[in-house]
């Protein structure tokens, strides 16, 4: 039987934890270790300056441990990998997000976060988030997909950014690979309020839905799909390396490209 760690970024007891630690139960041993708070939007963020938190909670759903952390979902994976977890568990997922992550999105959000964390780990690691409130395609349909994972793809290491459409089961028309949108789907702007003279606030407001790019994450969602886009978070660009010691930026330089 694997073991599996859950996270999320809108706290222990959102609905979508409930839910998917209630599929990944059919699925192995499930551990849940999330933030006590919500904590959307607040990326790969972690706690340096200040003591965390750590409390053993009774979860709802019938689990081997749970625990809130006072912390961000990055600190969720890192404390349960290294103090509260006997063995390194065999997959990660962080969701199911209140909200989608399409696109650049994923910069900012605390879900795909808590699982980069597990890549990092060199874990594979699984992102969920519904496009809305509906969770029934998640019950219907989650489990196969995240079963089939486990037994054909599982041992890969990389992120798997997954968005759930919030449809019936009836409209529900199965899983898609999808590139990561370029515009992503909110426009915003910043509303500002004056305070006085010199001090103004301002909030952040939606303007509307922006372009929906073809074969995107958003394009198969809204077409009644899970859409599915393999992420792999390193930021080292080898493309660029040889322009660069080309310039002579560097006084000396050791380079044999990009081994791994």
């Amino acid at each position: 039987m694997i073991k599996i760690l859950i996270t999320n970024d809108d706290g222990i007891f959102a609905e979508g934890i409930k839910i998917l630690a209630d599929i990944a139960r059919d699925l192995g041993e499930v551990y849940v270790v999330a933030p006590d708070s919500q904590k959307s939007a607040v990326s790969h963020g972690i706690t340096i300056h200040s003591p965390i938190k750590v409390e053993k909670v009774d979860f709802p759903v019938d689990v081997a441990g749970a625990w809130s952390i006072g912390s961000t979902p990055a600190d969720c994976i890192r404390i349960a990998l290294n103090n509260l977890l006997d063995e390194k568990p065999d997959l990660i997922l962080s969701g199911i997000n209140n909200g989608t992550n399409y696109g650049g999105d994923i910069l900012y959000s605390g879900t795909v976060a808590g699982a980069i964390e597990g890549y990092q780990y060199k874990i594979p690691s699984v992102a969920l988030s519904l496009d809305g409130k509906n969770f029934d395609v998640c019950r219907c349909h989650l489990g196969n997909f995240l079963n089939h994972y486990i037994y054909t793809a599982m041992d890969n290491k990389y992120v798997l950014n997954v968005n759930i459409p919030s449809c019936t089961t009836e409209d529900f028309k199965g899983v898609s690979y999808a590139k990561l949108s370029r515009t992503g789907q909110y426009p915003f702007y910043f509303s500002e309020k004056k305070i006085s003279s010199k001090l103004s606030s301002y909030e952040l407001r939606l303007a509307g839905s922006g372009e929906i790019d073809e074969n995107s994450d958003i394009y198969f969602v809204k077409q009644g799909y899970i859409s599915v886009t393999p992420i792999v978070p390193n930021f080292e660009n080898f493309e660029y390396a040889e322009h660069l010691i080309g310039t002579g930026l560097f006084q000396e330089t050791v380079y044999a490209g990009n081994e791994d």
